[in-house]
């Protein structure tokens, strides 16, 4: 018998949460319910004012950073607050950076993660408006050359390098001309793809959505070793920071066991000023009381309930179906091991210690981990 059928999994092939894999995964978020409650809370807020989120969270490896943006990105899409009033347009980004990366880098990486496609989509939504387009166009991007880079997007011999010098990219004179911009972008700071960018989600706006990115694996920004790349960063999360973008809206997750441990650029007192000290979210590990909590949601949810208990009953398991598949006593001790290191009392620690202890008595045959197992098992991942 397959392992998912052994212990009545809901169409899934282990206890693993990964909504990277799984996209359906996004909507578990169990126990931290204060947590939780707060972030929802301050997003709900956020499309009051500033009028998108904006949002800095914290946390060691393991703690759940990564589900918190994808249940975000769920709660949005399926729970859309009344005061996000546009559907949402979300992003999720992985950051990556080296040693000499810019605000340049940056931005490309937020562009290409939209996508010409969706941009280009966006424009061709405007253009079908008829004869006022071009006018429609600079009031949306405000600037002349970006409302004639935005137009280029939908001409079949200038799309491409629109797209380029939309993104930042160095273009030759040539290419300029043929654009019928006067500069590369960037030339002048930050500030200059910066509103690119909130161009852009001011033209997501005037097609009935909000741009919101997700990104993850901030701590990227600690490989960045050269001043004025460093400074140039932190000029662009600034200008992203002001009052003044109310189109372009923020997740950013970054590792870190206490918030001096984040990047630099991050925590400057001009970043939490603008994003708000009440926006910086630290996501800790577990709490003793809430391991049990977080054990039984895990079980609840990815088992089903009603084959779990035929089963236990046709076969007299002698279990409860709140701990099924382990024994009260396994579960008692699984949930001990993990709370006697509070640092280590991880959702991830947790999840894998629970799936390597149903696949080793799959393995062997049993058809309910015992506390014999979690003993050979726990001690490798909590000790």
């Amino acid at each position: 018998m397959e392992f998912k059928e052994w212990f009545c999994l809901k169409e899934r092939e282990s206890f693993t949460i990964d909504p990277k894999i799984n996209p359906d995964d996004a909507r578990f978020y169990f126990g931290r319910d204060e947590i939780k409650g707060r972030i929802k809370s301050q997003i709900r807020r956020s499309f009051v004012d500033p009028g998108v989120p904006k949002m800095i969270l914290y946390g060691p490896y393991g703690s759940g950073k990564t589900q918190t943006l994808f249940h975000l990105e769920y709660y949005l899409q399926a729970d859309r607050p009344p005061a996000c009033r546009l559907n949402p347009h979300i992003v999720h980004l992985d950051l990556e950076m080296h040693s000499k990366s810019t605000h340049y880098d940056w931005h490309l990486q937020l562009l290409e993660q939209v996508g010409k496609d969706t941009v280009t989509r966006w424009v061709e939504r405007l253009s079908d408006l008829g004869v006022s387009f071009e006018a429609k166009l600079r009031e949306v991007f405000n600037d002349p050359n970006l409302a004639e880079a935005a137009r280029k997007l939908i001409l079949s011999d200038t799309a491409f390098k629109a797209w380029q010098w939309l993104t930042g990219q160095t273009l030759s004179a040539k290419d300029l001309e043929t654009l019928k911009v006067t500069r590369n972008l960037g030339q002048t700071g930050a500030g200059d793809l910066v509103n690119t960018l909130v161009g852009i989600g001011r033209l997501a706006v005037a097609n009935g959505e909000v741009l919101i990115f997700l990104m993850d694996e901030a701590e990227q920004f600690r490989y960045v070793k050269t001043g004025d790349a460093t400074e140039s960063l932190h000029d662009y999360l600034r200008k992203l920071a002001e009052p003044a973008n109310a189109f372009v809206g923020f997740v950013i997750a970054s590792f870190a066991l206490a918030l001096d441990d984040m990047a630099e650029l991050l925590i400057r007192p001009d970043i939490r000023g603008r994003i708000g000290e009440h926006n910086v979210v630290e996501i800790p590990p577990l709490p003793t009381v809430e391991v049990k909590t977080f054990t039984r949601q895990l079980l609840a949810e990815l088992i089903d309930q009603e084959q779990a208990e035929a089963k236990i009953q046709q076969e007299g398991l002698g279990v409860s179906l709140e701990t099924y598949p382990f024994t009260a006593d396994a579960f008692d001790l699984l949930c001990e091991y993990a709370s006697q290191d509070p640092i280590k009392a991880l959702p991830r620690n947790i999840i894998k210690t629970v799936n390597e202890c149903a696949i080793s008595a799959w393995d062997e045959g049993k058809a309910i981990v015992g506390t014999d197992i979690v003993n050979e098992v726990a001690p490798l991942i909590f000790g």
